[in-house]
């Protein structure tokens, strides 16, 4: 007997699908691959800017001296103050501070590194102490009586500030300049002698280079 009144078969649902990302989700990962994208890239800049133009290093400053100049008497141009030797002419000279133009002395200049000291002491004893200890140290310096040394010659030195103190930089170095003009000779002995300091030491005050305030480096 066929019953009429069953209720009728239901049909098969659908397989589940997966829920489709939202939307935010999607933006986030998005904006990552972006950043890693630029990461990636600045990375690579600056890759190639340090092998197109490296760093300089310590060696490549370093200024080589000709040791056999032509008739310009030039033996270096752009050499660094801590690269100066006691004796060095200089040629264009401004300040101790700037690179300098070492030249022979028997060619035209206008400066002269007379002489460097090393300081000694742990803690820095101030800038009037140091002002005072590095003019006394550069005046002391023997110069040569046929220089013919007078006030148009200008005492200038460079000395240690509190900051490179702190570094070790214990070095005073002394030089004299002429406001104007050139001259073509050594104003250093070629041998030291008490009876050069004494002859150097009795010139009047008028004939003696004035002083300048020193540079702290």
């Amino acid at each position: 007997m066929v019953e009429n009144n069953l209720p009728e078969p239901q049909a098969a649902l659908p397989p589940l699908q997966p829920e489709p990302e939202k939307p935010k989700r999607q933006g986030a990962r998005w904006a990552l691959m972006v950043v890693a994208v630029l990461a990636l890239a600045a990375a690579v800049v600056f890759v190639v800017l340090r092998l197109v133009d490296p760093p300089a290093s310590p060696i490549a400053n370093n200024v080589p001296r000709n040791e056999n100049p032509g008739l310009d008497g030039i033996i270096a141009t752009q050499m660094p103050p801590a690269q100066l030797e006691q004796g060095d002419c200089l040629r264009g000279f401004l300040s101790p501070l700037d690179p300098q133009t070492v030249v022979t002395c028997d060619s035209s200049h206008n400066a002269q590194l007379i002489g460097t000291f090393q300081l000694t002491g742990e803690d820095y004893p101030g800038a009037n102490v140091l002002l005072t200890q590095s003019e006394d140290l550069c005046k002391s310096v023997s110069l040569d009586p046929r220089a013919g040394l007078d006030s148009t010659w200008t005492y200038h030195f460079s000395r240690p500030s509190e900051s490179t103190w702190d570094q070790g930089d214990r070095t005073v170095s002394c030089f004299l300049s002429l406001s104007e003009g050139n001259v073509r000779s050594s104003l250093l002995p070629e041998g030291d002698s008490d009876d050069e300091g004494d002859k150097n030491d009795s010139k009047s005050e008028d004939e003696k280079p004035k002083d300048e305030e020193s540079t702290e480096s």
